[in-house]
């Protein structure tokens, strides 16, 4: 009997703890992943380019404004380059507390610093509930040009920043983003959801950067916590051995959603350095 309370009770401690790490220590920390790539369709007299990506934030009661500055100061402490968004701002907006003060997210993200740009693109908590016009706003007002089915060419580098909206909730145009990537450019698409590359693997791009999947956000064997067109490609670097060899990166997100826990899944900012 001993060793059967002894085995209840160290059962229920462990269960316990990884309660509370899920929930108050492991969405408050934040990492720094590094990568480098080369492309010969690189600018060769140009200095390395410098990416930095954050994703899915998620801003609610449990990713607030303060945790927001904090993430901004650790933004610029990498003196990146470009600054790249993938989308999920605000968890749910017609619920979000702050309405009324929306200007104080516009004016914590327009701290971010970057020389060549700042860019983002629409998740899909971004629509609905009036936040497709209010996420514009922020945008807009932060610095950071909103890519719906657009590009930009950064000539100084050889360099398209190809920003596709959303695929679940937006207007995703497979014919006018494949008709945007020049084969004789280094073409990076910015992509909310990561499992939508399949479609592109046999054109002209690169670089593929998405969020959405919060790295699965809570990861046990018996829960599958991984959204819609995040099923496939979860985290990290993938590289295909295609024409192209074009390389995914699927960054974990910040923020948490539905549930407000992270377990082996730390909130992670991207940094990528691009060189010939």
């Amino acid at each position: 009997m001993k060793k059967i309370f002894s085995f209840i009770f160290i059962t229920i401690f462990i269960v316990f703890s990884a309660l509370i790490y899920a929930r108050f220590v492991e969405p408050n920390l934040l990492t720094v992943r590094y990568e480098n790539m080369s492309s010969g369709l690189l600018n060769e007299d140009e200095d390395k380019l410098k990416i930095l990506m954050f994703s899915d934030t998620h801003i609610s009661s449990h990713f607030d404004e303060n945790d927001l500055k904090r993430a901004v100061e650790r933004i610029n402490g990498e003196a990146a380059d470009i600054v790249v968004f993938g989308g999920d701002l605000i968890d749910e907006f017609n619920t979000y507390e702050n309405k009324d003060n929306i200007n104080e997210l516009w004016e914590i993200l327009s701290e971010i610093k970057a020389p060549s740009g700042k860019y983002a693109v629409y998740g899909n908590h971004d629509y609905g509930g009036g936040a497709e016009r209010v996420y514009a706003q922020i945008m807009e007002n932060s610095g950071f040009m909103l890519l719906k089915n657009e590009k930009i060419q950064l000539n100084d580098y050889n360099i398209n920043i190809i920003g596709m909206d959303d695929s679940i909730f937006g207007d995703y145009d497979r014919e006018t983003i494949t008709g945007m990537l020049d084969k004789d450019r280094y073409n990076i698409v910015l992509s909310h959801e990561p499992d939508v590359i399949d479609f592109l693997l046999e054109y002209d791009a690169d670089l593929f950067l998405s969020g959405h999947s919060h790295g699965g956000q809570i990861n046990l064997p018996f829960l599958d916590s991984l959204p819609l067109l995040a099923k496939k490609y979860t985290r990290g670097l993938y590289s295909f051995d295609n024409f192209r060899q074009t390389k995914l990166y699927v960054n974990i997100g910040l923020g948490t959603s539905q549930i407000p826990m992270r377990f082996m899944a730390v909130p992670e900012l991207t940094v990528i350095t691009l060189g010939n």
